[in-house]
C-alpha cells in the first residue's frame, strides 16, 4: 500500500520527554551487530520498533527513479505464504501496526506489537522483511496507486514549487532522484527493478534501531537478530558530496491560479554542524508556524500577503537548507519576495532581540515534553537520532544547552546563516513578474 507522505524535514532535533523524569536510554550491539537504543517501559504490554536502513531513494539507479518506494510499498502485499489479504488478516488478528516508508536517505521499517503475541508478530514481520512475494497483481495495484500519485502532484502547486526549487538547489546530485519516481520511470519499472531495489535497500549493515517498550536489553537483542539476521549483511555505496548554488533568483511557473505558491530558500547547515542547535533555535524566532515568528508578523499581520508563511531547516547527511513557503495573490507576489528579502536582511544584520532570546527559550523548553507522548513517538525519536548522528547524552543536556546560548553567539550564527543575496524564489502561479 502507497501512503502519501508530504515534504519530511530531514531533522529529529527536539528529542526526548520531560526531562524532570529520569530517561534511561540504553545502547548496546546485538550478536550480529546492530546497533540499538532502547527505553525499557513496562507499565503497558506493547512494544515499539522503529528501524532506519541507509539507504533511501537517493540509491536509485538512474531512469529507475521511484523504484525503492514502490518496492517498499509492496512489502506488506503478500509474502512467500500469504497473499495480501491473508498477510492483512494475520496483522489485525495479532493486534500490530505494521509501517513501510521510504525516504531520500532511509528507508523506515516500524512495528507495534502486543507483548503476548510478540512471537507470531516479529515472525510475520520477518516474513515481510525475508520473503516477499512481489507478485504481479500487487505490483501492477501499487503501480496504479504511484501513478494516481503523480497525476495529482502534477496538479499541486505546492508540489510543483518544492520539486522545482528542489530541482534548482540539488542539480544532477543523486538527492534529487524523486522518491515517488516519475510517470516514465514508474511506468516502465519490471519485477526485476523491484527486486534489486529490495536488495540494495534492506541490508542490516547500516540500520539502526529505536525501541521503548515492555522488552528488556536481552530480549530484543535475539530480537532483532532473529527478525534481520537473514538480510545480507552488506552496506550502500557513498554518496558524494552536496555543492548547493550560491546565487540567488527569482523563477516563475506559469500555473493558471489566482494565488500563486512561493517556496523559497538557500543552502543552510548540515546536522552535525556545531553551530546547528543556534540555527535551529533562531528559525524557530524567524519562521515557525504560529503567529509569534518575524515572518508571519511581517507578511500576514502587518502587510496582509499572506494566511501563513514559514521557514525550515532541512537537512540531509551531506547538505542542508534553510527553506521558507507561503502563498498570496498573483497581485501581490513582488510585495511579499521584497518583504522576505528585506527580513532575510534584517535578521543576517541585526540578528535578534534578548527578548526574543529569552521567549523562544522558553518555550522551547517547556514545550519538549509534549513531543514524546507514546512509545512510538519515543522509538521514532531514538532512530532518528542515531540517524543523525545525535548522542544519547543530548537528551541529559538539551535544555540546558538551549538555556546556555548567548545572544552575541546566536547573532554571529545569523549573519552566517541567513544570506539574502543567495535566495532562490520559486513561484508558481501567474504573477506580475518580479523586478
Amino acid at each position: 500500500m502507497i501512503k502519501k507522505i508530504t515534504f519530511v524535514v530531514a531533522s529529529f532535533l527536539l528529542l526526548i520527554p520531560g526531562l524532570n523524569a529520569a530517561v534511561d536510554i540504553q545502547e548496546f550491539e546485538t550478536p550480529n551487530g546492530i546497533e540499538v537504543w532502547l527505553v525499557e517501559d513496562h507499565s503497558n504490554p506493547i512494544l515499539a520498533l522503529q528501524m532506519f536502513f541507509l539507504t533511501g531513494s537517493v540509491h536509485d539507479p538512474v531512469e529507475k527513479e521511484g523504484s525503492t518506494y514502490m518496492m517498499m510499498g509492496l512489502l506488506e502485499e503478500g509474502t512467500d505464504d500469504l497473499d495480501a489479504v491473508g498477510f492483512q488478516i494475520e496483522v489485525e488478528e495479532l493486534g500490530a501496526i505494521f509501517d513501510f516508508d521510504t525516504y531520500k536517505e532511509a528507508v523506515a521499517v516500524s512495528a507495534q506489537m502486543i507483548t503476548e503475541n510478540l512471537e507470531p508478530s516479529v515472525d510475520l514481520l520477518r516474513k515481510a522483511l525475508e520473503q516477499p512475494s512481489f507478485d504481479s497483481e500487487p505490483i501492477e495495484r501499487v503501480r496504479g496507486q504511484i501513478l494516481t500519485n503523480i497525476d495529482f502532484d502534477e496538479k499541486d502547486p505546492e508540489e510543483i514549487a518544492f520539486d522545482a526549487f528542489i530541482d534548482i538547489m540539488f542539480g544532477d546530485h543523486p538527492l534529487n532522484r524523486k522518491r515517488e519516481g516519475n510517470k516514465t520511470s514508474i511506468t516502465n519499472l519490471t519485477r526485476e527493478d523491484i527486486i534489486a531495489a529490495y536488495q540494495n535497500a534492506l541490508v542490516r549493515g547500516k540500520v539502526v534501531v529505536g525501541a521503548a517498550g515492555d522488552i528488556t536489553a536481552d530480549q530484543l537483542g535475539e530480537l532483532l537478530d532473529g527478525l534481520l539476521g537473514g538480510l545480507p549483511d552488506t552496506t550502500p555505496p557513498v554518496v558524494p558530496a552536496l555543492a548547493l548554488p550560491q546565487e540567488g533568483h527569482v523563477e516563475i511557473i506559469d500555473f493558471p491560479t489566482p494565488q500563486s505558491t512561493i517556496v523559497f530558500g538557500h543552502r543552510g547547515l548540515i546536522r552535525n554542524d556545531p553551530d546547528f542547535l543556534m540555527a535551529y533555535v533562531l528559525n524557530e524566532v524567524f519562521g515557525r508556524s504560529g503567529f509569534n515568528s518575524r515572518l508571519q508578523k511581517k507578511l500576514r499581520v502587518d502587510l496582509g500577503l499572506t494566511y501563513g508563511i514559514r521557514s525550515f531547516l532541512s537537512t540531509y547527511q551531506t547538505g542542508g537548507m534553510v527553506i521558507g513557503s507561503m502563498t498570496t495573490a498573483n497581485q501581490t507576489v513582488n510585495e511579499a519576495i521584497d518583504a522576505i528579502r528585506q527580513e532575510w536582511a534584517n535578521i543576517a544584520n541585526e540578528g535578534i532581540t534578548q527578548e526574543e532570546l529569552d521567549t523562544i527559550k522558553m518555550y522551547l523548553k517547556g514545550s519538549y515534553h509534549l513531543r514524546f507522548k507514546t512509545n512510538e513517538d519515543i522509538a521514532g525519536i531514538l532512530a532518528g537520532m542515531q540517524l543523525d548522528n545525535i548522542p544519547a547524552s543530548y537528551v541529559k543536556h538539551r535544555n540546558d544547552m538551549i538555556e546556555a546560548i548567548e545572544l552575541e553567539d546566536i547573532n554571529r550564527v545569523a549573519k552566517n546563516l541567513f544570506r539574502p543575496e543567495e535566495l532562490v524564489f520559486v513561484v508558481v502561479g501567474q504573477p506580475d513578474t518580479p523586478s
